[in-house]
C-alpha cells in the first residue's frame, strides 16, 4: 500500500509531462514542486470489464511501484495500463517498471 503522501489526488495532464511507452503500460512523468514522489494509477474498461481484474491490476502496479519510491525524488507519475498487463507476472512488471525508470 503506498502512504497518503505518495499518492497523487486527482490524475490530470500535467505540464512538461515526458511519455514513456512500453507493451504492459505508459507512463507519463512530470516535475513536482514537492520533493515526494508521487504515483497514479490508471486501468480503464478497456483493459477489462471485470472489476476485479481491474483492482488484482492495480494492486500489482502499486505494490511494485512502493519499491522505486527511495530511488526518486520529486516527480509525479502517472501509470496507465495496457491490456497485456493483465497476464503478466509481478516480476515481468517490475522488470518493465525498472528498465523505464533508468531512463
Amino acid at each position: 500500500m503506498l502512504k497518503r503522501e505518495n499518492r497523487l489526488a486527482k490524475i490530470i495532464r500535467m505540464a512538461g509531462e515526458k511519455k514513456y511507452f512500453s507493451p504492459l503500460f505508459t507512463i507519463r512523468i512530470a516535475e513536482n514542486k514537492d520533493n515526494q514522489v508521487r504515483f497514479g494509477f490508471v486501468v480503464s474498461k478497456r483493459v477489462d470489464k471485470k472489476a476485479v481484474v481491474r483492482n488484482r491490476t492495480k494492486r500489482v502496479l502499486r505494490d511494485v511501484a512502493a519499491g522505486f519510491i527511495r530511488n526518486l525524488t520529486g516527480k509525479d507519475i502517472v501509470i496507465v495500463a495496457k491490456k497485456s498487463l493483465n497476464f503478466s507476472e509481478k516480476e515481468m512488471v517490475a522488470k518493465e517498471l525498472k528498465s523505464i525508470f533508468k531512463q
